[in-house]
């Protein structure tokens, strides 16, 4: 079973001719059929499906990890690239979210409204279940946080029944290949927590293959989680990790120095056989 991974939109560009910006968007190929999982901040993502020679028209759907615009953004650009798509996502990914600091209050949440989507799109399922996108891929759904270092993170916050609040990111969640050699798991923020999120899928898989996505362990994550991160992936030892969007140079480094040639730092315009 082959499972092929295309990095669309990341913070860093790769080849010549490729885009990069701060987002995330990979599709992920799996016995005939595709599945596009965020979809960047703008048309980078189209872009860079172009020039990879990639025709969207061709994939089954689309998952949004969580409601923030450099996942959810190119969203529109997508759909009339692609025409209507299956869309699932968390029923709080789409409450107004924040970055707030000092007299600072800044929107970063999806940029349009409920009903512009569901006109866009073949047909929006939102759900914060668990669910199967297609044969043998699913969503993990909300994410259990069992860890003591992975909590709530600073300056990013959501409004609820009118009021606003640090983000519990209730919403984050991840994509799941499963194949005969353990989960492929594709993140897009981990704002849950990379460990409480492998460990979840961990309950109805019994190894992690590889790991592809954003982990949030840069700007504002502490020396300890970090640590605490990279001693649980030394743990589970992963045949692949590949960092990619909000992991950050320090901790990517270090994911390099301590788990060698498993980590391959992503870009705009990789291409991964698992």
């Amino acid at each position: 079973m082959e499972v092929k991974v295309t990095i669309l939109c990341d913070n860093l560009a790769g080849p010549v001719s490729f885009k990069g910006e701060h987002g995330l968007a990979v599709l992920v190929e799996v016995e005939g059929k595709s599945f596009l999982w965020d979809c960047g901040q703008s048309d980078v993502a189209v872009h860079n499906a172009k020039i990879s020679g990639l025709d969207l028209r061709k994939f089954d759907g689309i998952g949004i990890s969580h409601g923030h615009f450099d996942h959810a953004g190119g969203l529109m650009e997508v759909l009339s690239a692609a025409g209507p798509k299956k869309l699932f996502m968390h029923p709080k990914a789409l409450e107004p979210k924040f970055f707030m600091a000092g007299n600072i209050k800044r929107f970063i949440g999806i940029p349009f409204q409920k009903e512009a989507i569901q006109s866009a799109c073949a047909d929006v399922v939102i759900s914060s279940d668990a669910l199967e996108v297609l044969p043998g891929v699913r969503l993990t759904g909300e994410v259990p946080r069992v860890t003591d270092f992975e909590g709530f993170e600073a300056n990013l916050y959501c409004r609820t029944d009118g009021e606003i609040r640090p983000d519990p990111f209730t919403d984050d969640q991840s994509l799941v290949v499963d194949t005969p050699d353990g989960a492929i798991v594709l993140t897009g923020c981990a704002h849950s927590g990379l460990v409480n999120v492998l460990k979840h899928v961990l309950r109805s898989s019994g190894k992690i293959k590889a790991v592809i996505g954003g982990t949030h362990l840069g700007l504002g994550a502490s020396p300890e989680r970090i640590d605490a991160t990279l001693d649980f992936l030394e743990e589970i030892l992963p045949e692949r990790i590949v960092p990619c969007h909000c992991t950050g140079m320090n901790a990517t480094i270090q994911m390099v120095q301590r788990l060698k040639d498993r980590v391959i730092p992503g870009q705009t315009g990789m291409m991964i056989s698992l």
